[in-house]
């Protein structure tokens, strides 16, 4: 009888430990679940793509689902974000495109490296990170993965040696997620003049990229490294709003002695004839001036059918074009017009 009582007792007291260690197991496994975050939100970032480059902080890691969720599995701890947040390579930049909130409040950005090697989660904090991400922190912070430059002081310039090494991109290359080649292969547009209008370096490698534009055909554009085109110098350009071109011929012999380009600097003289009148005279007198451009010439003794012509090419004159006047060495001081040939000569 007792016998039979006390193993009785033994089952029932056995049985019970087992329903309560089943119970508080059972309320662990709830408990456990119970502190386990979940996603509330899940979007992709609005913000435009360039403003969402940035490097990671090596605070915190990447998951393959916001840290806190149950089943996020490490993808990159904060020793290996640590180097890439140190790298002096583009590849290791980072684009975040996905954002997450939690039912505690805290934003995860989804984030994938430039390489494509590394992609998932990141702590961002308590703010909604798409608002502002020149200011997002935490695990990230923002990237200007490119500098601007000043432009060359020569603009034109063309390809040094066009075929399919150096394209012309959208974005310098790896300065943005999925830059890529615009034009692969320049061999058509060898020879052909780009003009300069953008200039930067990237900030990690210091690598300079122009943005070129072809003069023939400005569809054909793109960001090129700086290294695959070489500076034309241009023609110089003639102000011919302030300029004459003055010639002073040799009466006797008809060669040109002087060739001279006049340019008015004067602003109180705007009149082209009055100008070249202050600097080669009225082409009658005024010998002073002439030698200034042609030295031991005079007007003097010309004839009045030279003095004349002169006279009447200097009033004319206009800004861009060319005064043509004659002139006598002081030499030779017989008018032209009183000399007689030779051969008419009787004695």
């Amino acid at each position: 009888m007792n016998k039979r009582l006390h193993k009785s007792l033994f089952i029932g007291v056995a049985a019970l430990g087992l329903f309560v260690a089943a119970g508080f197991s059972n309320v662990q496994t709830v408990s456990a679940k119970s502190k386990a975050a979940k996603v509330t939100r899940d979007y992709a970032a609005s913000a435009k793509g360039s403003d969402r480059n940035v490097v990671p902080t090596g605070q915190y890691a990447i998951y393959t689902k916001p840290g806190t969720v149950k089943g996020a599995r490490l993808v990159a701890s904060k020793t290996t974000l640590s180097d890439l947040a140190n790298s002096e390579n583009s590849k290791d930049y980072f684009r975040a495109y996905r954002i997450a909130k939690t039912n505690r409040g805290s934003y995860y950005a989804k984030v994938v490296s430039f390489d494509y090697q590394h992609r998932g989660w990141i702590y961002v904090g308590k703010s909604n990170p798409d608002s502002d991400w020149a200011s997002v922190g935490y695990g990230l912070k923002h990237a200007e993965t490119t500098k601007q430059t000043p432009l060359p002081d020569t603009r034109t310039v063309q390809l040094t040696n066009p075929g399919v090494v150096n394209g012309l991109w959208n974005a310098p290359y790896r300065s943005q997620y999925r830059a890529k080649k615009l034009i692969e292969d320049t061999t058509p547009y060898g020879g052909q003049n780009f003009t300069v209008t953008g200039s930067v370096e990237m900030t990690r490698e210091g690598t300079p990229y122009y943005y070129i534009v072809n003069d023939n055909d400005p569809q054909v554009k793109g960001w090129i490294y700086a290294g695959a085109v070489i500076e034309q110098v241009p023609t110089p350009t003639v102000d011919n709003d302030k300029v004459v071109y003055a010639k002073i011929i040799d009466a006797d012999s008809g060669l040109v002695v002087a060739d001279q380009k006049l340019t008015n600097t004067r602003t109180d003289l705007t009149s082209a004839p009055a100008f070249v009148a202050t600097e080669l005279g009225n082409g009658s007198s005024d010998e002073a001036k002439l030698g200034a451009y042609a030295p031991g010439y005079i007007y003097d003794t010309l004839s009045a059918a030279d003095k004349s012509a002169n006279y009447s090419a200097i009033a004319g004159a206009t800004y861009g074009s060319t005064v043509t006047v004659k002139a006598r060495l002081a030499s030779n001081s017989v008018p032209f017009d009183t000399l007689k040939d030779a051969n008419l000569t009787t004695n």
